[in-house]
């Protein structure tokens, strides 16, 4: 695995781990296609009168998930970055680009994680600025309709929900992870993986419940101001009471697309961390 210089900001209690897994990875070209099923669903905004909000919903659900559909499992919900080709289930299969899906089936064949239900909105609307990404995502609702979807091939332990977004996820103040934050569903924790990292967005991710951990992975193929963005955070969290995790870490910067490279990383290292595999739980 590439060397990573991590950074911890632990905010009243919280422990970092330091167990080291080593992957092998191959081209995205060459893998295969994912070996579950994917149900999909949609969103449209009438209710709320905004169809630039509207969201296409895609559900994958593992082979270990659908072999036992009464066993509650984890819920890994993955919100996607601009999607400047206005591709329909961006990153779950929509195109060309990496496959979330396949990513998933290699860390539960490595025998690290317990097999989640992986879901994720689509968004071709309003897509290519990532400050008006994902503008009102309303995490509530989006896992109501994940429910409904899955709702006879899953259970879903609410208890054990993984929040993912990467790049564009994380720039919009009023949508995206930071609108999911605010849900009436506390996340068990919030991966934020190469976002614009705006000193001024801190606050929008100190506002994660108490026990709910919170990292922010991030590589240096781009600038942006990753020491003010830390200071703020540990300083809002701190003044929130904030009970869990807060960890700012810096991943090496794997070519030939470091942006792309670092979600698989981040997924392989942290999603081992908060739902670990376990004998009885395959």
């Amino acid at each position: 695995m590439q060397a990573i210089r991590t950074r911890t900001l632990l905010v009243a209690i919280g422990v970092v781990l330091t167990t080291t897994v080593t992957w092998t990875s191959s081209p995205v070209w060459a893998r295969p296609a994912p070996a579950g099923i994917s149900i999909d669903y949609d969103y449209d905004a009438s209710d709320i009168g905004k169809p630039d909000w509207a969201w296409h919903g895609r559900a994958y659900l593992p082979p270990a998930v659908t072999a036992q559909p009464s066993r509650p499992r984890p819920l890994v919900i993955f919100l996607h970055g601009v999607n400047p080709s206005f591709t329909r289930f961006f990153w779950m299969g929509g195109g060309s680009e990496p496959d979330v899906r396949v990513w998933l089936d290699e860390i539960i064949d490595s025998g690290s994680i317990e097999p989640p239900v992986l879901a994720a909105p689509s968004s071709d609307h309003s897509c290519t600025l990532p400050q008006a990404l994902f503008t009102g995502f309303d995490l509530d609702r989006f896992l109501d309709r994940t429910l409904r979807a899955t709702r006879g091939k899953a259970t879903i332990d609410l208890s054990r929900v993984i929040l993912v977004g990467h790049s564009g996820a994380g720039c919009n103040r009023n949508g995206g992870l930071m609108s999911a934050l605010r849900g009436s569903v506390a996340p068990r924790a919030a991966l934020v993986i190469d976002v614009c990292m705006d000193p001024y967005d801190a606050p929008g991710f100190a506002l994660g419940r108490p026990g709910m951990d919170l990292v922010v992975t991030w590589q240096s193929s781009w600038d942006r101001n990753v020491k003010d963005f830390e200071a703020r955070l540990l300083e809002e969290s701190a003044a929130r009471g904030a009970v869990g995790m807060r960890l700012v870490q810096e991943m090496e910067a794997e070519q030939p697309n470091a942006h792309e490279r670092i979600v698989e990383r981040s997924l392989q290292r942290w999603l081992p961390v908060w739902i670990p595999s376990h004998p009885d739980q395959r």
